[in-house]
């Protein structure tokens, strides 16, 4: 497909996982982009048979004839298809499910979240293993639906928005100077200390905050051992 605007071919996208909360954005990216874009979902996810190709992750021919069709990989589930991805060949570049933290970097990360970061590790090391060309975005916090409220409240961290980084997802897979590497999004003006986003919120409701502080022994304890969206949510 051309893109209007500047007459270029547009690589094909299949974003394997379109379903979840990032996967819907770079869905929706995708196609604002101008990408021929599909959807590998499971058959009882999928609700419009015209824009999402019927496939499961377990279905090794299904999920090597999707990704025959594309040319970029924006995956939600990782491992299970790099084998299908060399098989099917011609794929331009891939994208693993990752948008967060550097997980190379995260190596003071506590349980449960370390076996997460872990398994995103052994599946760079995959990739970069098999010589598939790849970009990693690191877009730092992005979960706009939660406060982190673990850590030092005065350290600074940037905050991206999940749209924004869906869009510059897109952008980067058609830019040659992202190929097999690293891309960080720090937007300069979205540099935020817990202490002042509590700030801004409380000047915006117009009410101070009861805050509790814990030690980070009690941190510790609270965090190890515990499912990873109870500590995200609680």
């Amino acid at each position: 497909m051309a893109n209007a605007n500047s007459g270029k071919m547009l690589s094909s996208i299949l974003v394997i996982g379109g379903t979840g909360m990032v996967g819907q954005l770079l869905v929706m990216a995708s196609i604002d982009a101008g990408h021929p874009t599909a959807v590998l979902v499971r058959p009882g996810t999928a609700s419009d048979a015209g824009k999402a190709k019927i496939g499961d992750m377990n279905d090794q021919k299904g999920l090597v004839a999707a990704i025959k069709q594309a040319e970029v990989e924006e995956v939600e589930s990782q491992l299970k298809i790099l084998v299908a991805i060399q098989e099917a060949g011609g794929v331009k570049r891939f994208v693993p499910s990752e948008y967060g933290c550097d997980v190379e970097l995260a190596e003071h990360m506590l349980e449960p979240a370390k076996s997460i970061l872990g398994a995103k590790i052994r599946v760079r090391e995959a990739v970069r293993a098999a010589g598939i060309p790849h970009t990693i975005i690191s877009s730092n916090w992005l979960q706009g639906f939660l406060l982190p409220r673990a850590g030092n409240p005065e350290a600074n961290v940037f905050f991206v928005n999940e749209k924004d980084m869906a869009a510059v997802a897109m952008k980067a897979v058609e830019d040659p100077r992202t190929l097999n590497k690293i891309l960080y999004l720090r937007p300069p003006e979205n540099l935020c200390s817990l202490d002042k986003l509590v700030s801004l919120w409380e000047t915006k409701i117009s009410k101070t905050l009861e805050k509790t502080y814990f030690s980070e022994e009690e941190l510790v304890r609270k965090v190890q051992g515990t499912d990873i969206m109870h500590v995200l949510i609680c």
